[in-house]
């Protein structure tokens, strides 16, 4: 007689199709809703570096690099950015909670340091898509911002700024600060030195990549 080699009750029998299916992992999902994000991150430079004095989370961002580019807006729909920005602006909230918890006191806001170097007249082909991410961000996050700090602006960033300030709202619009060279003594009064990127003369020694050109 035929020796039965396979079967439901044989100890060789494959049993994969039994086994549960794992839950894919945030990274999974995350690239699944956001296939480029890398991209974004290549084109839109912004890092965290530590905490401020009041203990809210800093970044520092290429701004510049970025308006200045004359292609990388194209690279994604308005509806893309949105979405990519959003992706960007609850990695605020992860940073805040962190913060929260460490200095045992509720951190709600955030301090920003935007690098102008890099302004020229391509900054208002870009026009359309601040006013999209700045309508956004205010709809979903209104006052995250604690301070916005603009430095090394150049004359062009100054015009800009007076059309980009037409469609901001009035309390956003009074936390900017502009500056046009590397004011150390401001960074100071908000910031510690491990807090401030090497290149400006700080101590942090954060990767801080210049903006791919895509």
């Amino acid at each position: 007689q035929q020796q039965q080699t396979s079967g439901p009750n044989n100890n060789n029998n494959d049993n994969s199709q039994d086994e549960p299916q794992s839950s894919p992992s945030n990274d999974e999902l995350i690239l699944k809703l956001l296939p480029e994000l890398e991209k974004y991150k290549r084109l839109r430079i912004r890092v965290f570096t530590g905490l401020d004095h009041e203990d809210r989370p800093v970044i520092f961002e290429r701004l510049g690099e970025f308006l200045g580019s004359g292609t990388n807006q194209d690279q994604f729909t308005l509806q893309d950015w949105i979405k990519y920005y959003i992706w960007d602006f609850e990695r605020h909230f992860v940073e805040m909670r962190n913060s929260s918890t460490s200095s045992k006191k509720t951190i709600t806001q955030f301090i920003i340091f935007m690098d102008a170097t890099g302004l020229n007249r391509n900054c208002f082909k870009v026009l359309p898509l601040l006013k999209g991410l700045s309508q956004a961000v205010e709809t979903h996050y209104p006052e995250i911002a604690g301070r916005i700090i603009l430095f090394n602006v150049p004359m062009i960033g100054t015009i800009l700024y007076k059309a980009v300030k037409l469609f901001l709202d009035p309390i956003t619009t009074s936390k900017i600060y502009l500056h046009n060279g590397i004011p150390m003594d401001e960074f100071s009064k908000h910031i510690p030195m491990d807090a401030i990127p090497q290149e400006y003369g700080g101590t942090c020694e954060v990767p801080f990549p210049k903006t791919s050109k895509e």
